[in-house]
Formats: C-alpha cells, structure tokens, sequence
C-alpha cells in the first residue's frame, strides 16, 4: 500500500471552484471540515471530523466517525469499518466522490466498475430509489438539521361516530421538498435516517398539539429501525411525556421490530409508569398466536382494513378483549358498521377523516 497514491475525485464540478482531486495520504487519514483533516471538505453538511480512512491488513478502510449526516460507500449508509476500492463511490452526507488510485508512474488505476451502474451514471443525478442516491439528499438533510416539518392529525373515531383521538404524522414545509409522511419516511430509509425524523415528527407534533389544546388520545408513531436501541428510546418517549404531561399519549409501537418477544412486556411497564399506552402495529391478521401474546401487553391493536372482515374478526377472536381493535384505512360508513359487528371499536382513514393541520378539527 505504500506505493499507492488514492485521491478523491469530486463526482460533479464544484460551481465555487473548489479542488479537482482530494489526496487521500498519510493514513490514518480524517475527513471533515476541521482544519487539522487530512482530507478537508468545507460544507456545512460535512460533520468538522466526518469519516477517516485507514490502512487495515493491506486493504483501504473507511469508517465514519459518528458524523450528523452519515458517510455512504457504492449508495449505502455504513455503520463500521468498510473496505474501500478505486471506482467506488464515496459520500460524505450529499456530497459524492469516486476513490481514484494513482501509480508510481503518474497513470492512473482504471476504473473497477461498480455492481449495478453504467460508466458514466452520475450518482446525484439518480432518481431511482432505493438503491440509487437520492436526487433530494441535500434539501432533506437541511430539512432535518433545521425542523422543517409540520404536524397534521388524523381523526380517529369510535363505532358510533364520537371522536376518540387523532393520529399523529407530519409533512414537508421545505420549499424545495414538497413531500408527505410516506415520502420523508422512504428518503430518510434510503440515508439510514428513520430514526431521526422519527423523533423530528414525534416533537414537532407533540409541540404543536400542546400548543392547540388538544385533549383527546395521540397516536404517535415508532419506526421499526428506533427499536434496534430500546432503552434510548423508550428514554426520548418517557421525556417527551414528562415535557408534554397534559397530553395523552399513545405509543404506535412496532410489535415485530423487537429483538425478543418478552421485550414487549418490558416497554409496556416502562411506558406505562409514564401513562403512555400502546398501540401494537405491524403484526399481520394471520399470526394468531402473536396476536393473542402481543395482546396481553398492549392497550390497543392496529389491524389495516385491507386485511378483509374475515381476518378482522379472526384477529379479534384472538385477542378475545385484551386489546381494543383499531381499524385504519377506512374507506366508507358501511365499513365502519361490518368491521363494528366482527368487533373491531376504533376507525380511521378518508372514510372518517382526511389529515389536517393539528388543532384545525
């Protein structure tokens, strides 16, 4: 490796003038924006200690350093020490690279191609998700480092037409990201950043219903990735109770996302000595057995209406009253009355309730 000379190739011009090649030498080598980095990238979405490239039995290694917006090898977020090659693709947060290797005799290392890719593609340009760098990177991150976001609820009903709660998801008031909870959700999964616009959503809501006055039962929502680290947060969701004690929260938990089965009950008891109940989700209407185990721990089950009345009313005989049923995806009146009679006692989707701004009800 000593006779190895890699560089960073930007994979767009810099419009501001900046360098043609980044030298990756002296390794260790670090990459940020701090003065002291070996490799010095000045943007303000660079972290001021981002990555660090390293010698590791033979091979180029490249490890980020818990920067805010993440380091990506070949279109995908990495979380340890990765083997780096001349031709892959480097970012660091939205800002692309393809690692180059110069020889002693001044030539340059052809390029390996990358898996997937045609020579020429230009990785910021993709469109395609998720494999594909997303074309909105930069306006994201600066919608999560900045807040941009606002809360909206939507109306959940009882059988017989009485409001019961609202639940809880947010969209985009970036001026260049015009986009919905389920966009914002697939773009943070393509950067490996469910779980901080999970949290940007739950406060932002929970600031704006505060604010509103609202009374009736929350749903906030889990991403399956935040239960990878149970105990941070089951910490941020008891903080967000203590913060916003007149508001009754409920907990749209993940069920199958845990570890351990037996982990359910544990979230149940440290939720609950906070008053914050549970809403399982995600466990599908054929798993009876799951069913009827989750429900023991739960103060509600989320079941989707495609399932069918048949499956509905399977589900419930085998949570056999442990759980209130939630339906959602409700599409009309008439659904409300079957999945009413199979036992089912909540309803939400555009048959009860499009989403509003929070506190517009």
């Amino acid at each position: 490796m000593e006779d190895k000379q890699f560089y960073l190739e930007p994979e767009k011009p810099d419009a501001a003038g900046g360098p043609d090649r980044y030298p990756v030498s002296d390794l260790p080598c670090l990459v940020g924006r701090a003065a002291e980095c070996g490799v010095c990238i000045d943007f303000d979405r660079i972290s001021r200690r981002h990555a660090r490239f390293d010698r590791v039995d033979g091979e180029l290694q490249l490890v980020d350093l818990d920067s805010t917006n993440g380091t990506f090898v070949n279109h995908r977020r990495i979380d340890e020490a990765t083997a780096v090659q001349p031709g892959d693709s480097i970012h660091f947060a939205d800002h692309g690279f393809v690692l180059q290797q110069r020889l002693p005799s001044g030539a340059t290392l052809p390029h390996q191609q990358a898996a997937g890719r045609l020579a020429g593609d230009t990785i910021i340009g993709f469109t395609a998700l998720p494999t594909g760098f997303p074309v909105q990177a930069p306006e994201f991150f600066e919608l999560l480092n900045d807040g941009l976001v606002t809360g909206l609820s939507e109306s959940i009903q009882t059988a017989g037409g009485s409001p019961f709660g609202h639940s809880l998801r947010a969209r985009s008031t970036h001026p260049r990201l015009a986009a919905d909870a389920g966009t914002l959700f697939r773009l943070a999964s393509d950067l490996g950043e469910e779980a901080r616009l999970a949290q940007l959503v739950r406060e932002t809501c929970l600031a704006q219903a505060a604010a509103a006055g609202l009374q009736s039962n929350l749903f906030i929502e889990v991403h399956p990735v935040e239960c990878e680290d149970n105990d941070l947060l089951i910490d941020e969701l008891v903080g967000l109770a203590g913060r916003f004690r007149q508001l009754a929260l409920v907990c749209d938990f993940p069920v199958t996302a845990l570890a351990r089965a037996d982990r359910l009950a544990e979230v149940r008891s440290k939720l609950g000595r906070r008053e914050i109940e549970i809403c399982g989700t995600g466990i599908p209407t054929g798993q009876l057995d799951l069913l009827a185990a989750s429900a023991r721990h739960l103060d509600y089950l989320r079941l989707p209406a495609a399932a069918g009345l048949d499956a509905i009313a399977g589900a419930v005989r085998a949570v056999d009253g442990r759980a209130r049923i939630l339906v959602d995806g409700i599409g009309d009146s008439q659904s409300v009355a079957s999945m009413s009679e199979a036992g089912a006692s909540l309803f939400q989707g555009p048959g009860i309730a499009k989403p509003e701004p929070i506190g517009a009800q």
